[in-house]
């Protein structure tokens, strides 16, 4: 499992750095060169995109997302479990009609290629499933520690 996280780092890392290159070669391209380059507009944007889902994603990983808990922290431990195992499960529940959607619509932009690109637009598109489905699994194995090893202290960590 370690390997997996160190190579969705190196992955979030290596996005980011062809980000800043591929930004910084169209800054170059409309004001120092004598014609834009027209792909690296589009290829930022996916970039971006992958970098935002994914990140979602590896937050998700630790617990990282932004959550009030204010409320929850006062709760007897065994309602704060209830609460969690409710919270994880409509979460979950989001997370799975996100996929399915988002494989549908995957499914649906396939043969339509970009603009400035010509690739498939479903290497856009599929950042939202693929990631989404990273962070259900999160989640699930998240709530499956809670359940065997009981909830982290109410200073330490968020529910969500």
């Amino acid at each position: 499992m370690k390997f997996v996280h160190k190579a969705e780092e190196a992955l979030l890392v290596t996005l980011f750095l062809v980000a800043v290159v591929v930004l910084t070669a169209q800054i170059l391209s409309r004001y120092v060169l004598p014609y834009p380059l027209p792909w690296t507009e589009e290829l930022a944007r996916f970039l971006f995109l992958w970098i935002v889902f994914l990140g979602a994603a590896y937050i998700t990983r630790n617990n990282g997302h932004i959550a009030i808990n204010f409320l929850v922290n006062y709760l007897p431990d065994n309602i704060r479990l209830a609460v969690f195992v409710v919270m994880q499960m409509i979460i979950m529940f989001f997370l799975v009609v996100v996929v399915w959607a988002g494989v549908d619509l995957v499914g649906k932009v396939w043969n339509l290629p970009t603009i400035a690109l010509g690739i498939s637009s479903a290497w856009e598109y599929s950042a939202v499933p693929v990631a989404c489905t990273l962070m259900a699994l999160r989640i699930f194995f998240n709530t499956i520690h809670v359940l065997r090893f009981g909830l982290p202290e109410a200073s330490e960590a968020s529910l969500l």
